[in-house]
C-alpha cells in the first residue's frame, strides 16, 4: 500500500513565516502521535516526535520534544534545527533544508 505524500521544496521552506505554520502528525492509531512544524519548530504545547498516550485520551505525556540535528563536514557544522525565540530564530537551520 503506498501512502500519499506532500512535498515541499527548498523555495517553500525558506520563508519561514510561511513554513512554521505548516504542520505534520503521524499518529500510532494507540493515542499516541508525533507532530510539528515542517521546520522542526514546536510552535505548540503538544508538538513532540514521541507523545504518548498513557491513559487515552486524557493523559497524554510528551516524552521526546524534538531533536537538533547537525551536519559536520570537514571543520564546517552545518545545523538543520530550527527554533524560536522571544528575540528571534536560533540557528537557522530550516535555511539548508532542500525538501520535506
Amino acid at each position: 500500500m503506498k501512502l500519499p505524500s506532500i512535498i515541499l521544496s527548498s523555495e517553500t521552506l525558506s520563508h519561514f513565516d510561511d513554513a512554521v505554520r505548516k504542520e505534520w502528525i503521524m499518529t500510532n492509531g494507540l493515542g499516541g502521535y508525533a507532530s510539528s512544524t515542517v521546520l522542526g519548530v514546536n510552535t505548540r504545547k503538544y508538538h513532540g516526535l514521541l507523545v504518548g498516550a498513557f491513559h487515552s485520551p486524557m493523559d497524554r505525556r510528551v516524552c521526546l520534544a524534538k531533536l537538533d540535528e547537525e551536519i559536520c563536514i570537514e571543520n564546517n557544522v552545518y545545523p538543520l534545527g530550527t527554533n524560536e525565540f522571544q528575540n528571534g530564530v536560533f540557528p537557522q537551520g530550516h535555511r539548508f533544508l532542500r525538501e520535506f
